[in-house]
């Protein structure tokens, strides 16, 4: 009986819990014992938590960032060659024994109500293997900010991806230039030599409320980050790009929002698709205000 509540735990937590639900050390070990579950397609261990369509609910957004440059780099894992780190690095070596970590594994976490450092000890072959997790809580939950085993943290990997547009690195390349047009929006991004963006965005949303947004934006590893500070309003915008060649803002806690946008506009999670992308010279001078 203990055995079979065990795997509905474990399935549970595979499928339908989301990471907030899940305390540091709950998710670590989930991510080793579910190595063991029967097979039936679904991705197990580290590989469930940094899927594409998932790492956001489990992944701070520096980490978020690093492993999207990581799937532009590879090609979405299908060229290994040109990543930046090889996924999979939670266990050593190229095949593990599932049973034997299970067996094995021992988890002890230190920290308080803000950070927490989660060391998972096991052994697979009979080789042992330490490897830590870093988790900090961002919005009000629990994530994964850092990783890695003695010598080497994932936060030390320096990953500039490719441009979308192949004109250098995403922060790089003189006269480097990304516009973007959906219905009303207009979004446009010019790169000097630098790296750093001149950006300006328009965007029309629900019952007429709309953003405006403009300024410089310096270069981080997935794109460009907006610094201001407007009438005692911190304000700091992520203007990260996707896997899949697009622009995605991210808004946390939405203090750009409260200086740039009307009641129901939002700039958090708003996405340009790479098939919204224009050639920048096409468009007319923009409005002025």
């Amino acid at each position: 009986m203990a055995r079979v509540l065990g795997w509905i735990a474990v399935l549970i937590l595979a499928g339908l819990a989301p990471a907030s639900a899940q305390s540091p050390e709950e998710i670590v070990r989930w991510m080793y014992t579910s190595l063991s579950a029967p097979p039936d397609g679904t991705a197990r261990g580290l590989a469930y938590l940094t899927a594409p369509e998932r790492r956001r609910d489990y992944l701070s957004r520096d980490l978020v960032q690093l492993y999207d440059a990581n799937d532009v780099n590879s090609d979405h894992g299908d060229n290994l060659a040109t990543a930046c780190f090889e996924p999979g690095f939670e266990i050593p070596g190229n095949d593990y024994d599932a049973a034997e970590i299970a067996r094995s594994l021992n988890v002890t976490t230190e920290g308080d109500t803000t950070r927490q450092r989660v060391t998972a000890r096991f052994t697979s072959f009979g080789e042992p293997a330490v490897i830590h997790f870093d988790f900090v809580v961002e919005d009000g939950f629990w994530r994964i900010e850092n990783m890695g085993y003695p010598g080497w943290d994932i936060s030390d990997v320096d990953c500039a991806p490719r441009s979308a547009t192949g004109t250098g690195g995403a922060a790089g390349g003189s006269g480097a230039s990304y516009c973007y047009r959906r219905d009303a929006d207009d979004f446009r991004i010019y790169v000097d030599a630098g790296g750093v963006a001149d950006f300006r965005l328009e965007s029309w949303q629900a019952n007429g409320h709309s953003c405006f947004v403009q300024g410089k934006a310096q270069p981080n590893a997935n794109g460009w980050t907006y610094r201001d500070q407007n009438g005692g309003q911190s304000c700091q915008l992520e203007l990260g790009i996707t896997p899949e060649g697009g622009i995605r803002l991210g808004d946390a806690g939405h203090a750009c929002k409260m200086t740039s946008c009307g009641q129901r506009a939002v700039l958090d999670g708003l996405t340009y698709t790479r098939a919204e992308q224009v050639d920048c010279t096409t468009l007319p001078p923009p409005a002025q205000y």
